[in-house]
């Protein structure tokens, strides 16, 4: 008799947790994930950014969009191997203006920015071509 007990309480008790499994899956209340490429006005809004210029903004929110690759060296068609001091480096792009130093970000307060946005390296090839010179580049939109 005890044991049927036993069976029928560890059926309810296995119910009652799928019951609060289902409930807390379906309330939608999903811990929000932080897209580690992607600086949001919201965060550049935050008193202690909204004064600084967008490299400075980078430098406390995400410094690792700073990283280069180091130098990239190219083949050219000639089979000749051309190191480019510029290659792997960060680049930068405001508003879609095609790629730029990344000194140009110093230009812009955090305060006039929507969002930032690090490219890899092949997402910013595909994006400017060569011009990207095979390193990452910062994207920002301003408002």
């Amino acid at each position: 008799m005890w044991r049927s007990q036993l069976m029928a309480t560890k059926v309810l008790l296995a119910c009652a947790g799928l019951v609060a499994l289902s409930a807390c899956a379906s309330s939608g209340a999903a811990p929000a994930r932080r897209d580690a490429s992607l600086i949001t006005q919201e965060a550049l809004n935050d008193p202690s950014v909204r004064s600084l210029n967008v490299i400075e903004a980078i430098r406390v929110l995400r410094p690792n969009f700073l990283s280069s690759r180091g130098t990239q060296t190219i083949v050219t068609d000639q089979n000749r191997a051309v190191t480019d001091p510029e290659s792997g480096q960060v680049h930068a792009s405001i508003d879609d203006s095609g790629v730029l130093p990344i000194d140009e970000l110093k230009q812009i307060q955090a305060r006039a920015v929507r969002e930032i946005r690090l490219l890899s390296p092949a997402a910013a090839m595909q994006r400017f071509g060569a011009t990207a010179k095979q390193g990452p580049v910062i994207a920002v939109r301003t408002i």
